[in-house]
């Protein structure tokens, strides 16, 4: 059969055995109106324009995984205005550019009447005076947090609820904290990531997240799930912990995969229309290494930054994989987590990758280039047994036993 991949603007046709795996949707298509909708009808709460009065101080949060952030924030700005033009106090509150320029090429795509009407603040951990004491956890841990948050009448967390190594789950109060603290709350998160762990362990990190967004006060969840069965983006909104309850059972039910045995080969596509691609990349190939043997083969179309950050930076400059990892584990880079997905990834299977990247530079992290459509036809003309996993930065694998994959 006939299979299309897709990844930013990379498309390619692939034709592969009838009796091959596929997990997912080809299509790329997604519906406007969809947010739309779910910002009238929230869960919980009422129409995000009727939580607002005029002059109330609004602080739009943008986590960096928002899938099509620059749709996100311009239409929940847009339910705003929906109302009338109301005269509102809004910011949009950005976290530090893992890139390095400020989010500028982000910035230059939104359009003029928002950058107009809503100012924009990077926040950076470093400046002392951006930060407000908020209240001591349970555990009586003191939490600081950007002014912008804490000074707010109204907070709209907009990210996307997803499997994630930190949290177990990613979404709602995960944008907000630790990303906009004290850096060694945001070292001290680093330090904690353990690949080992799975969405269903214990993580504390995720119930300080909820009591600090409780603590916080008033919020407005906005939360894409791509969905792996449907070729509509699925939108939750309204209050955070209803918001989060709906968004685990939508994971539990489209994003698992679990099967009986490992494959030969593994195909994953990453979706990208995201600001934080090398973090979508390393949640894909730790999902990939998951679903083939020791020593099989993964093969991953992926539009990907040409900007590297320290940790993967390491690697493309020939440090040994084994140094890299001492070194993140003593002192956790901004890349720490997807640079340790990485080398676990290579370390455990052979790994292809098809991208806008040079091919020195693919080499430079320990993969091997794949140059077209033809080369990865070949080489998966040759696999034993194949799965297909589209978007697969979004699901969480496993292999059991007597288990049955899900369509």
């Amino acid at each position: 059969m006939e299979i299309k991949l897709h990844s930013g603007s990379l498309t390619l046709e692939l034709n592969v055995p009838d009796e091959t795996v596929v997990h997912g949707s080809e299509s790329t298509e997604r519906r406007r109106d969809i947010l739309s909708d779910a910002l009238q009808h929230p869960l919980e709460l009422p129409a995000l324009h009727e939580c607002v009065v005029p002059g109330d101080r609004v602080v739009l949060v943008l986590d960096p995984a928002t899938p099509n952030p620059v749709n996100a924030v311009v239409q929940v700005w847009e339910q705003f205005q929906s109302a009338g033009g109301l005269e509102l106090d809004a910011t949009l509150l950005l976290p530090p550019d893992i890139h390095g320029d400020d989010w500028k090429a982000f910035l230059d795509e939104l359009p003029v009447h928002f950058r107009n009407q809503v100012a924009v603040h990077i926040y950076d951990p470093a400046i002392e005076d951006q930060r407000r004491y908020l209240a001591s956890s349970a555990a009586g841990e003191r939490v600081y947090l950007s002014h912008y948050l804490t000074d707010a009448d109204l907070v709209v967390s907009i990210g996307v609820i997803s499997f994630d190594v930190l949290f177990g789950v990613q979404g709602t109060n995960s944008a907000i904290y630790p990303t906009f603290s004290e850096a060694p709350a945001v070292l001290a998160t680093r330090k904690a990531a353990n690949l080992s762990q799975t969405p269903d362990d214990k993580r504390p990190l995720r119930e300080l997240v909820d009591e600090i967004g409780w603590l916080l006060g008033t919020q407005f969840c906005v939360q894409m799930i791509p969905t792996a069965k449907s070729t509509d983006q699925s939108v939750l909104c309204g209050a955070p912990d209803a918001v989060m309850k709906v968004g685990r059972e939508i994971l539990d039910a489209d994003f698992r995969i679990t099967i009986d045995e490992e494959f030969d080969m593994a195909i994953v596509t990453l979706q990208q229309q995201t600001l934080d691609g090398w973090k979508q990349f390393g949640a894909a190939l730790a999902s990939a290494k998951r679903l083939v043997g020791e020593d099989g083969r993964i093969a991953v179309i992926a539009e990907l930054p040409d900007a590297f950050r320290a940790g993967l930076d390491l690697l493309r400059r020939g440090t040994e994989p084994a140094a890299v990892t001492k070194l993140l584990e003593r002192q956790p880079t901004e890349d720490a987590i997807e640079t340790l997905q990485v080398i676990d990834a290579i370390e455990h299977a052979r790994v292809y990758l098809l991208s806008n990247l040079d091919a020195s530079v693919v080499e430079d992290l320990g993969m091997l280039p794949l140059a077209n459509q033809v080369e990865l036809q070949r080489l998966t003309d040759s696999a034993e047994t194949l799965i297909v996993v589209h978007d697969a930065n979004y699901i969480w694998s496993t292999v059991a036993q007597n288990a049955s994959f899900a369509e």
